[in-house]
This record gives structure tokens, C-alpha cells and sequence, in this order.
């Protein structure tokens, strides 16, 4: 009786034992438990009256919706438990921080935002796809501020995003609150989805990054952006408006849904086939304005031929063709400000070049630069800090100071 009483009283012991170890290294004991993918939430970067990055072909607002809508449709046809959400299925504005609300108010399991890229060596190449994080690189705070330069153009831009300033990299501090919950997942989701995308496009395969994008910074869920190639680039974007081309990229995102779903929940499904490139010429949209080169052209000729003949039509051709097609906006980093009114030639300011200034409320303030593009500007904001830690952007209108927002609105 007594050795019964012993070995029940070692046998408890032993699942104790066993219960403990189960629990402290979080080894699943009967079953592994899978994460069910449900719910996925695709957002077609910018839309409407925001239009991303804007090459001689098209804008990066077009191409990203076309590509998110031939995934999201695939997802769709495909599997039966999964249901799709988009952040717009339009040519629509939605904010940025919108986006991560209809992807929270859902409870999404997964979060795609699909862009594409620019950069000013126009020679820049390729694929990549990032996750949250506060990776040091310039070229990482570059896209990460391109991409959330949006909430500048919004109303209410200061509350809904609580002052966090776009262009200010102290102002990513606050990033690195980001709970790193999803991180990993993030990660393998983002490592299926380069993968797939560049050994199907044959890119040039940029890597798994980290950047701080607010809209993954906002997402209570694994996330991830991904920038399908440069339109900065001349025949990569002849490439990204190609339809097959938009069809291997979305079969390609599809394939990496399909695989990352697989793991998370012991599926086995299969992928689809991708489909071959042909040579066919990209499809260029009706709506693109007749600013491109081949269609000025032709238009200039008449002015050459019949400009000593009085015809109306012809003249008010030459009128319109002459007409600024930009507004006369710039943008300038300011540096310093003084009660004094100093000579832009000072010794104060030898080492810097384009030195201009403005006085307001009784103040000197001097900028050094003078930008079209806000993106322009942003790099060179990152030299002149080095020496003028307090230094940012302004923006002006025929030489009248307007906000970046104004500038930005005018520049549509």
C-alpha cells in the first residue's frame, strides 16, 4: 500500500513536471496551435488626390491599384475562407490613417500595402518589401518619408497624426514604440513575398527592409509594404504598365499569400502558375495628360508654318503651349533667422550655396536652396541639418510664403 501511495505521489510528480516544461518553453503538448488566416487586408497605395509617385507614363496611384485589385480578386476566387478587404477599389483619396483603421475595426489577420518606388538617380532598380522598424539607413528614411507624405495633404493633418512630422527624423523616434508582436511574422510574410516577386519578374532584388511607414507603425496585425519597382525608372516603368506584367505581379504576391498561409496553418495548397512575359507594349492610360514630349511635338509645327497667317486656332495653340504647365513653386530649406538684416554674401554663410531671404514679422530668416520637388529638397534638409540642426523646409509662391500643404496643393 505504501509503495502504491509512493509511485501515484512520483507519477503526479512526473506530469507536473511535465506540465511545467510544457508551459515554460511554450512546447504545445497535444496539438500545435495554427494562426487561421481569415482576413486580409490589401491597400492600394495613395489614390485620388493623392498620386504618389508621378512618372512621364503614368502615376504610381494607377499602377498600385490595378495590381492590389488582380491579387485581391485571386485571393478571392481561390479561398473560400478568406475574405478580402480593401482600402479603396477606386481612383479615391483615403487617408493614411484611415487605412490602418479599416484594417483594425476588421480585425484583419494580414495587412499588404502595395506601392511603387521613385528615387532621383533615375537609374535605381528593382524590388523591395519592407516591415516596420527603424532601420538607419538614409535610403530607408528617404522612401519611408516619400511614402508618408500624404498626411501633409490632408486636412486636420496635425491632429489625426499628433504633430508627428514626416520630414523630421527626430520625429521617428516615436516609432520605436512599436511593439515588435508582429515583427516576425512580418518578416517571413515579407521574405515569401521578394522572394516571389523576384524570381518571377526578374528584378533586381532590393531586400527585406525595415522603415518607419505610419501605416504599418498603426496596424495591430502582421504587415507589410512592398515598392514593385522604380517608375522613376524610364523602362521600368514601361515595365510596370505592362498587363502581363501587373498578372506576374499579382500571381507573385498571391503564390507568397499562399505559401506564408501554408505555414501558419499547416495547409498544403498549392500555388498557381505564373504566367509567361510576352513582349507587348504597356498600356498607357487615355487620361494621361498631353504633356509627354510626343505629343507636343507635333503641335509646335504649326506655329512655325502659320505664324504670319491669321488663324485663330493656331494662335490660341501657341498661347496654351507657351503657358507655364508648372506653378512657380519652390521649395527652401530655412536655416536661420535674425533681427539684423545680414547680406545673403555674409561670411555667416560661405559654405553654403543659393542663400536667399524673406523678412516676416520683423525677422530676417534665410533659406538656402530652391527645390520644384519637395523630395529634393527633403535630402538636401539632411546636409544642411548636419551644421543647422534646426533647419526645415518652407515653401513658396511666386516668392510668397505659402505651407508645404498649399504648395503641395498647387502642384497637383
Amino acid at each position: 500500500m505504501q509503495r502504491y501511495n509512493f509511485m501515484k505521489i512520483m507519477n503526479i510528480k512526473r506530469l507536473f513536471l511535465v506540465c511545467f516544461i510544457l508551459t515554460f518553453f511554450n512546447i504545445p503538448a497535444f496539438s500545435q496551435v495554427k494562426d487561421k488566416i481569415s482576413k486580409v487586408v490589401i491597400d492600394p497605395g495613395h489614390g485620388g488626390s493623392m498620386p504618389g509617385t508621378v512618372g512621364k507614363l503614368c502615376k504610381e496611384k494607377d499602377i498600385n491599384l490595378k495590381v492590389a485589385l488582380k491579387m485581391g480578386k485571386l485571393i478571392s476566387e481561390n479561398f473560400d475562407d478568406v475574405t478580402v478587404i480593401y482600402t479603396r477599389k477606386s481612383d479615391e483619396t483615403v487617408e493614411v490613417y484611415k487605412r490602418a483603421e479599416i484594417a483594425n475595426k476588421n480585425k484583419a489577420d494580414l495587412f499588404i500595402s502595395i506601392h511603387a518606388n521613385s528615387a532621383d538617380n533615375k537609374g535605381a532598380t528593382g524590388i523591395e518589401t519592407f516591415v516596420m522598424g527603424l532601420e538607419k539607413s538614409a535610403e530607408s528614411f528617404a522612401i519611408a518619408k516619400k511614402e508618408n507624405a500624404d498626411m501633409l495633404l490632408e486636412k486636420d493633418y496635425e491632429t489625426n497624426y499628433q504633430n508627428f512630422d514626416p520630414n523630421s527624423p527626430e520625429a521617428y523616434i516615436v516609432l520605436s514604440l512599436y511593439s515588435s508582436a508582429y515583427l516576425n511574422k512580418s518578416t517571413i510574410f515579407a521574405s515569401k513575398v521578394q522572394n516571389h516577386l523576384v524570381n518571377n519578374t526578374k528584378l533586381i532584388d532590393r531586400n527585406v527592409r525595415q522603415a518607419g511607414f505610419w501605416v504599418l507603425y498603426k496596424v495591430a496585425m502582421p504587415s507589410i509594404l512592398v515598392e514593385l519597382g522604380f517608375i522613376s525608372n524610364a523602362e521600368e516603368e514601361k515595365y510596370l504598365l505592362r498587363e502581363d506584367a501587373q498578372e506576374i505581379m499579382a500571381v507573385s504576391l498571391y503564390n507568397a499569400f499562399v505559401e506564408y498561409k501554408n505555414l501558419m496553418e499547416g495547409t498544403e495548397k498549392p500555388y498557381l502558375p505564373v504566367p509567361k512575359a510576352t513582349k507587348a507594349e504597356p498600356k498607357i492610360e487615355q487620361t494621361i495628360e498631353p504633356t509627354i514630349e510626343p505629343t507636343i511635338e507635333p503641335q509646335i509645327e504649326p506655329k512655325i508654318e502659320t505664324e504670319n497667317i491669321p488663324d485663330t486656332t493656331n494662335v490660341i495653340e501657341v498661347v496654351n503651349l507657351t503657358e507655364p504647365v508648372v506653378p512657380d513653386i519652390y521649395f527652401r530649406i530655412q536655416f536661420f533667422t535674425s533681427k539684423d538684416n545680414l547680406k545673403t554674401s555674409d561670411k555667416k554663410f560661405a559654405s553654403l550655396l543659393d542663400v536667399k531671404k524673406y523678412s516676416e514679422k520683423g525677422v530676417w530668416k534665410y533659406t538656402v536652396g530652391n527645390f520644384q520637388s519637395l523630395t529634393d529638397a527633403q535630402l538636401e534638409l539632411r546636409e544642411v541639418k548636419k551644421r543647422y540642426s534646426d533647419a526645415f523646409i518652407v515653401a513658396f509662391h511666386n516668392e510668397q510664403k505659402i505651407t508645404i500643404q498649399e504648395a503641395m496643393e498647387l502642384l497637383k
